[in-house]
């Protein structure tokens, strides 16, 4: 890793990139995107050993795997639209035409992509990559810099980038790392040409198989080549927020389909690339970064229209119209290689005269680049009803699901599929199958669908859940529309995003709007937390946490005191007894940490310094939800520097009646690593001045990082004074706390008066958990007993 850093430092250097120093308190976030890899087909290519690489990182508690929903229509550019700017179906399909200019849009044209953005841009929020980067997507959403977006293939930018003379000297420098893209393109185009061959002998396009080797290459290891060593740039110049988009998966799923071997082969250079991109950023000193991996949609196993009714679909089409009275001015352009004009009599006229993309006001467009597409009418003749032309689509031209544009908010939008006419969104089941994973809201998608400003008069789709996928541009694989494989993509999420709203809330559904706002949380977290959902009785019941936090720094060297509130809150607890705490000092950039981490809590809290240096300080804290009277803090034993021994203390507080009903003791303490000091800090904890002074009818509970196992002496003369802990009184098995990463030492523990009885014995091992401390937090709920 130090080799790839140290390059990436070259190029920064040969750009004039200046690198930060120090370290920056605003987090961070990447937001890696495979493009069209389905929730399916991801567990499919973690059994196949594709994803080696998230695979162990879902397997150590990394990420949570969830599920995406990308709404309808199920392509890039809505989906982005979402992520980018909060707003949903952005663009009724990847290719549309645009009722205001007369225009032809497709996504991937600069000129198109900007008109959207610009309107997403007066309807949405702030665009997330603000400060950012933006790589290989539809839209730039703010970002300061962008590359291999939909807008950088213009002419214009594309020249104002280039910079022969610095790449020309790059190429020096990288020449071993250029000689291995080198090599992997060849693999690819040996793979490519066999692939080529195997396309032949399934009888497809000879032409086509050709022209997609170079695509091959260019985007599966190429582009994905550059993007990876761009955001690797971007990690070390310390970019708040990075958005990259791989392409290879779904560009071979178009082609071969999304089970193919082929577009599986794709997926372990995706891996490696995210590999890297993630030992980086856990690396980075500068900034601390969280990564957010998901695909955008996935894709349907399709058949084209034309090998199933042999012939093309705008064929089709025109017989359909001709028989509905109007003219074969027909305008299409269903597939991403061609653009077709239809019209035998004025096909020479229309070429001529009228660009493809100004369609003549008395034609008929079709705009089908996938399995969903739209037909607009001309002006005149208008039909009195399209129910009988969408009706000839449906049953004449085979097209499984025809929609009829519908604006008006408070009239169902009529649909036909193969039993019939159904409406929406009353007959959602009937139209997308009962078993569809989102039906609630793919229905209320797909009904918003037909009122879209930009819709066609007709929608025309190749889903139905009784029979193959359908795409009317030669493709085996296609996304677009509301199919059940195709509408869900798959979410890995970081551990402590995993706690946020609208993940916390119990929402089963998880769409492009969610991850804006879990983004936007990240930037401005909430102060407190979000509280999460809990299903544990509260009546007489406690629930009590010991945590020795390590100066909030984890076994990563990350010091990060939002962690480790984080791991408190996400387990709940009502009170909190923390050890290893630091306040104003300079290892610890100043922070007072209890401070921070109860204002993150929303609690109240109190400190006991046992180390004092002018303003630097360091000792136990405890933070509790409810109010409390501190009875007494200060030392068990003092500093000993002859014999390397820190001054070890507690905290005593009693709270109110507010919790469980009536009044408690609370004690926190850290002893020391001597067995003779832990035993002296044990009999002073017992005498008259701290639980020797508590009546034996008040309830007490006693906390901390003891560093003494359960059986040995010191813990024992604590137990005949407080007998309840996990193993003693209700069967439960104290659990190990440390080191966190393997914890085999029993060292934190919670003991209780007869009071109380052990509910459960919680001890943490989610990825956050782990590395956010040396020690797990131990957090154990207590019930007080009935005759209390």
């Amino acid at each position: 890793m130090r080799r790839k850093v140290s390059r990436v430092r070259w190029f920064a250097r040969l750009f004039g990139i200046p690198l930060p120093k120090g370290h920056d308190e605003q987090p961070g976030i990447i937001l890696i995107q495979i493009d069209g890899l389905s929730r399916t087909q991801f567990d499919r290519a973690v059994k196949r050993g594709r994803l080696p690489f998230l695979a162990r990182a879902v397997k150590k508690g990394r990420f949570h795997e969830l599920s995406f929903y990308s709404g309808i229509p199920s392509t890039t550019p809505a989906v982005q639209g979402e992520i980018f700017y909060g707003v949903k179906a952005a663009v009724p399909a990847f290719e549309f035409l645009d009722r205001k200019s007369r225009k032809m849009f497709r996504m991937f044209d600069a000129d198109a992509a900007k008109t959207v953005e610009e309107e997403l841009a007066r309807k949405g929020g702030a665009p997330l990559l603000a400060n950012g980067h933006s790589y290989s997507n539809i839209y730039r959403a703010g970002a300061s810099g962008s590359w291999y977006c939909s807008q950088d293939l213009s002419p214009s930018t594309i020249w104002e980038k280039s910079r022969p003379l610095k790449w020309l000297v790059l190429s020096v420098i990288y020449l071993p790392k250029i000689i291995r893209v080198i090599l992997l393109s060849i693999l690819e185009f040996l793979l490519a040409v066999r692939d080529c061959f195997t396309g032949l002998f399934a009888k497809e396009n000879l032409k086509r198989e050709l022209l997609f080797v170079p695509a091959r290459i260019s985007i599966c290891i190429m582009l994905r080549e550059f993007i990876r060593f761009r955001v690797l740039l971007d990690i070390e110049r310390g970019v708040p927020i990075l958005h990259a988009n791989f392409l290879g998966y779904d560009e071979q799923s178009h082609r071969r389909g999304p089970d193919s071997e082929f577009a599986h082969w794709t997926l372990k250079g995706i891996d490696r690339a995210i590999r890297d991109i993630h030992r980086a950023a856990r690396r980075s000193d500068f900034r601390d970064y969280e990564m957010i991996i998901f695909s955008d949609h996935g894709q349907e196993k399709s058949i084209p229209y034309e090998k199933l009714r042999g012939r093309p679909f705008e064929e089709a089409v025109k017989e359909v119209f001709k028989e509905g009275g109007y003219s074969d001015h027909v305008i299409s352009n269903a597939t991403a290689t061609d653009h077709r004009v239809l019209g035998a009599s004025n096909r020479r006229r229309i070429l001529k005269e009228q660009p493809p993309d100004l369609p003549l006001p008395d034609s008929v467009v079709i705009a089908a680049m996938g399995p969903l597409g739209h037909i607009y009418l001309p002006d005149s003749p208008v039909p009195p009803s399209l129910e009988p032309i969408a009706a000839t689509l449906r049953e004449s031209a085979g097209v499984p699901l025809v929609m009829i544009r519908e604006m008006d908010p408070e009239r169902p939008v009529k649909a036909f599929t193969r039993s019939g006419m159904v409406e929406l969104p009353r007959d959602g089941a009937a139209v997308l199958g009962k078993d569809h994973p989102f039906l609630t809201e793919a229905t209320a998608d797909l009904t918003a669908l037909a009122r879209h400003p930009n819709a066609g008069d007709l929608i025309v789709s190749g889903w139905s859940p009784e029979g193959p996928a359908m795409s009317f541009p030669p493709e085996n694989g296609a996304h677009g529309g509301p199919g059940s494989e195709e509408t869900r993509g798959f979410l890995l999420l970081p551990d402590h995003l995993f706690d946020e709203p609208p993940i916390s809330g119990g929402r089963d559904v998880i769409r492009g709007e969610d991850i804006h706002q879990l983004v936007h949380r990240h930037f401005h977290p909430q102060r407190p937390f979000p509280k999460i959902r809990s299903t544990r009785p509260i009546n007489r019941t406690l629930r009590v946490m010991t945590y020795n936090i390590h100066s909030c720094v984890g076994i990563d060297g990350k010091l990060r005191p939002e962690r480790i509130a984080r791991v408190i809150n996400r387990l709940q607890p009502d009170i909190i007894a923390v050890q290893e705490v630091d306040a104003h000092r300079l290892r610890s950039r100043g922070h007072d940490q209890a401070e921070i981490i109860a204002g993150l809590l929303e609690f109240r809290h109190a400190f006991h310094s046992m180390l004092e240096e002018e303003k630097e300080k360091y000792g136990i804290a405890l933070f509790s939800g409810f109010p409390f009277e501190v009875m007494k803090s200060g030392l068990l034993t003092k500093a000993d520097p002859s014999r390397l021994r820190e001054a070890r203390g507690a905290i005593w507080i009693k709270t109110d009646g507010e919790a469980i009903g009536t009044p408690f003791h609370f004690i926190n303490s850290h002893f020391g690593l001597g067995r003779d000091e832990r035993t002296l800090q044990a009999s002073t904890l017992m005498n008259d001045e701290w639980l020797g002074n508590i009546p034996d009818d008040e309830p007490v509970i006693l906390c901390g990082d003891f560093n003494s196992t359960p059986r040995s002496p010191v813990l024992r003369g604590i137990r005949g004074r407080l007998p309840v802990t996990g193993p003693a009184k209700s069967g439960h098995r104290s659990q190990p706390t440390f080191p966190s990463l393997r914890p085999v030492a029993k060292l934190d523990h919670v003991f209780a008066s007869r009071h109380f009885k052990v509910r459960e014995i919680i001890v943490p091992t989610n990825h956050t958990a782990t590395i956010a401390s040396d020690h797990l937090p131990l957090c154990v709920e207590l019930e007080l007993e009935e005759n209390a």
